[in-house]
């Protein structure tokens, strides 16, 4: 049986309106890959859209519809704070041009979207995500705060403390 399955738009690059009415009416979640396609290549992205930089990466207009989504790197480079840089600055890389103003994402919506987006891609919503009693206590202790450190010392950063479970499982 699929009924209970939760089902996943992987790499949503982009969406009109009417499909992201569709998603959310189906109950799908989505991932995004903010480096290929925002990051990397958005001024070719726009251009295969038409100009509609405001379909590319829909973040926060999959945030209105309350369609769950999380932000993923497809390993290039397997840095989450690339990825979290690209939707709060929505600058292409190349052209340093910030494509799709209206979609960039608030510091702390991307990092919602790092980790409660996350539990929900994997249908853990209801354990995982959040720091709260009850909730599964893994942690990373970060080098800077991601909501209030420059954007470019975020690449890169590191990790000075993971604790899985309770348990440190790594220490700088």
């Amino acid at each position: 049986p699929i009924r209970d399955a939760r089902w996943v738009l992987v790499h949503l690059n982009a969406a009109t309106p009417e499909q992201l009415e569709r998603i959310r009416r189906l109950g799908l979640v989505a991932t995004t890959n903010p480096i290929s396609y925002l990051y990397r290549s958005a001024g070719d992205e726009v251009a295969r859209l038409g100009g509609a930089a405001d379909q590319l990466l829909p973040h926060v207009s999959l945030l209105r519809r309350r369609i769950p989504f999380g932000i993923a790197t497809d390993n290039k480079p397997a840095d989450p704070w690339v990825a979290f840089a690209a939707v709060v600055a929505r600058r292409d890389m190349r052209t340093n041009a910030i494509v799709g103003p209206s979609e960039r994402l608030s510091r702390a919506q991307a990092l919602t979207a790092l980790t409660r987006g996350g539990a929900a891609v994997d249908f853990a919503e209801r354990e995982r995500g959040r720091l709260a009693p009850g909730w599964a206590a893994d942690l990373a202790v970060l080098e800077q705060d991601p909501l209030t450190a420059p954007l470019d010392e975020l690449i890169g950063l590191t990790t000075r403390l993971t604790m899985v479970g309770g348990d440190v499982v790594h220490r700088a």
